[in-house]
């Protein structure tokens, strides 16, 4: 096989391992420097969770999700509960990251504690710089038992909550104004 067959190739088993494709080879023939036969066989790999490439992620109030940003395979509510990260900050160093979903303990203007499905429970401090997704009036819209997904920065013991998002409040907001979810 020639030289430039094999950069061909290797050129395309790079792209396909980028988009999670399987690729296996083999060649067939003498090695004696002439073409020789190259069979290729792609199957699709299992994503992070261990699902079909073909089911999709779904968000903490199950909506067809996608990778987010910070959020790794879904995103805010992907298929993770709960965890730990760390992303580049954007100043050459690098930040650690707190994501969970689960259901609201306790809420009040400062603060939010969430217990996700596996017993796991996290306080995140909530300021002027949260970003709530519940409504007109935030954080103020948040209630105990409500299911939620945080995104935050952790500094030390601190979870500074980034991001708020309530789906129990915007699945509320979504069939009051005749939303429905995708496929139904």
């Amino acid at each position: 096989m020639s030289r430039t067959k094999y950069t061909l190739f290797g050129t395309v088993a790079v792209a396909m391992a980028a988009l999670g494709i399987g690729v296996a080879a083999a060649q067939t023939g003498s090695g004696s420097g002439s073409d020789t036969g190259l069979t290729t066989t792609t199957t699709a790999a299992p994503n992070a969770n261990g699902a079909a490439p073909d089911a999709a992620p779904k968000t903490a109030d199950g909506r067809p999700g996608r990778a987010g940003r910070h959020g790794g395979p879904g995103g805010f509510g992907g298929p993770g509960i709960h965890g730990e990260f760390t992303v580049p900050d954007g100043n050459g160093g690098y930040k650690t990251i707190a994501s969970q979903v689960g259901e609201v303990v306790s809420v009040s203007s400062t603060s939010i504690e969430l217990k996700s499905e596996d017993g796991f429970t996290k306080k995140y401090v909530v300021d002027e710089n949260t970003l709530v997704n519940a409504g007109r009036d935030g954080i103020a819209n948040v209630k105990t038992g409500d299911k939620v997904a945080v995104q935050a920065q952790v500094d030390g013991s601190t979870a500074k909550a980034m991001h708020v998002r309530d789906a129990t409040n915007i699945k509320s907001l979504r069939e009051k104004w005749g939303f429905k979810k995708p496929g139904n």
